[in-house]
């Protein structure tokens, strides 16, 4: 009885908290679609070029970041000469700074 009062409770209090956010996302995306359509063509150029760089470039952050990063070390664990086993601690090890460094140095570019 108890615990059925509670799912109640909180069935409610989860309505209430979507009806919220579906608010909140109905007045913000008015907001963000209005001053989208404010940009200059060339400040939409230089965004896409931004976001096409750090998606680019983000995936070199962890193994999990692409595809490529799964096969390379999935290879490397199989070479027979090699036997290299890569952990997700020592791709990020090298991933991070190097994603940093070269995110930078590409925003500046950008810009």
């Amino acid at each position: 009885m108890i615990l059925n009062l509670i799912f109640i409770g909180l069935n409610v209090v989860y309505e209430w908290l979507m009806l919220y956010l579906y608010c909140v996302v109905l007045l913000l995306g008015a907001r963000v679609a209005a001053s989208a359509a404010a940009i200059s063509k060339a400040d939409e150029k230089k965004a896409w070029l931004i976001l096409a760089w750090v998606s680019t470039v983000a995936g070199n952050l962890s193994l999990l970041g692409s595809a490529a990063n799964l096969i390379v070390c999935e290879q490397a664990q199989r070479s027979s000469h090699l036997a290299y086993t890569l952990t997700f601690w020592n791709h990020l090890k090298f991933g991070l700074p190097s994603t940093l460094i070269v995110t930078a140095i590409g925003l500046t570019l950008v810009k």
